[in-house]
């Protein structure tokens, strides 16, 4: 007789919210709140936009969780939840400039607490540049980047997270890692320019 395999904490909790456990629900969106702020911010690019996108997100999730399919991943159905919410906040908008001082926009790369002051610089210039690199880019584009790259999603979930075909997600993320990389050099150009001047 096979073991049955182990269900995810994610699921657990879902279930645990569906039987009337607050607690449950309340741990659901300390688990994932970082990342919802941090996609919606990524896209509406304001801080006050985002922490409505944000809890909005959270109430449509509590108030639509009985329609979860529990055969796919908790993660993948809240980032679309999040995804749509926050590009429909983004074109309610119609997309405001915002100066790249106004926020410290949330680009999540883990710094590593054990690591030295040397290597803790490293990460917080390096996470310097990508913010500036990627706020450069359009809010869409910039957000499968983050969750290809930084969320580490597969294309497949990106699919379902955006509602985009596969070819034209493989597609967007070639031509965008190149945009990427030209956003950087021409950055890292201009910041040797300003220690030489």
């Amino acid at each position: 007789m096979q073991a049955a395999a182990p269900v995810d904490e994610d699921i657990r909790l879902v279930r645990q919210v569906l039987t009337g456990d607050q607690a449950a629900f309340r741990l659901l969106v300390e688990r994932h709140q970082d990342f919802v702020f941090s996609m919606a911010l990524r896209v509406v690019r304001s801080r006050e936009e985002a922490e409505e996108v944000a809890q909005d997100v959270f109430l449509k999730i509590y108030r639509t969780l009985h329609s979860f399919e529990q055969r796919s991943g908790f993660r993948t159905w809240l980032y679309t939840v999040t995804y749509r919410a926050a590009i429909d906040k983004y074109r309610l908008l119609k997309a405001p400039q915002t100066s790249l001082d106004d926020e410290k926009k949330a680009l999540q790369i883990a710094e590593r607490p054990e690591s030295g002051p040397a290597n803790q610089t490293q990460q917080s210039d390096l996470r310097v540049h990508l913010q500036r690199a990627l706020d450069r880019l359009k809010p869409e584009d910039a957000t499968l980047l983050e969750l290809f790259y930084l969320h580490e999603q597969s294309v497949k979930d990106i699919t379902d997270i955006t509602g985009l075909s596969l070819s034209n997600v493989k597609t967007k993320l070639h031509r965008l890692r190149e945009a990427l990389k030209e956003e950087l050099t021409h950055l890292l150009k201009e910041e040797v320019w300003d220690l030489l001047e």
